[in-house]
C-alpha cells in the first residue's frame, strides 16, 4: 500500500509531530506512507504527480466507519496505485488542489483544528492497515 499525504502549510505543535511520526513508523510494516508539507502557489496544485486517486480531506465529504474506511482504502489503492489525501491548512483548502481531487473525506460533522485532523487521518490510515492485516489494534 503506498499512500501520500499533503498537509497545506508546516505543522509547527511538536507534540502532535512526535505522534504523528510514531503512526508513520508503525505503518511502515504495511506499506509506504508519505508526508509532504506544501505552500500554495497561484494555480498550482499541490498533489504529487505519482498520485493516481486524490481525496481532500472536507467537512461536506464522504464519512466512513473504520471497518468501512478500511475496506475502502484497500479498493482505491488496488484500482488506482497510489492514494493521495490533502489536509488543508486553517483557512480551508487551495481552491485548484481542491478542485482537482477526485473524492472528498469528511472525518467527522465535527470541526477539527487543521492539525489535528492531520493527526487524525494518519492515525485513521494506520488503523486501517490494521483491520486489512488483521492485527489486534482496532477493536470493534
Amino acid at each position: 500500500m503506498k499512500l501520500s499525504v499533503i498537509q497545506t502549510g508546516r505543522l509547527r505543535d511538536r507534540q502532535i509531530l512526535v505522534l504523528r511520526d510514531e503512526y508513520v513508523k508503525r505503518f511502515a510494516r504495511f506499506g509506504k506512507l508519505t508526508i509532504t508539507d506544501r505552500e500554495p502557489k497561484g494555480d498550482t496544485v499541490l498533489w504529487p504527480t505519482s498520485a493516481r486517486w486524490k481525496i481532500a480531506l472536507d467537512e461536506r465529504g464522504d464519512t466512513y466507519r473504520s471497518e468501512e474506511f478500511a475496506q475502502r482504502l484497500q479498493k482505491w489503492t488496488m484500482v488506482h496505485g497510489e492514494v493521495a489525501f490533502l489536509v488543508g491548512d486553517a483557512h480551508g483548502h487551495h481552491a485548484p488542489s481542491l478542485a482537482a481531487s477526485d473524492a472528498r473525506l469528511s472525518l467527522s460533522p465535527l470541526t477539527f483544528p487543521h492539525q489535528l485532523a492531520h493527526l487524525l487521518l494518519i492515525e485513521q490510515l494506520y488503523r486501517a492497515a490494521t483491520i486489512l492485516a488483521g492485527t489486534g489494534y482496532h477493536h470493534d
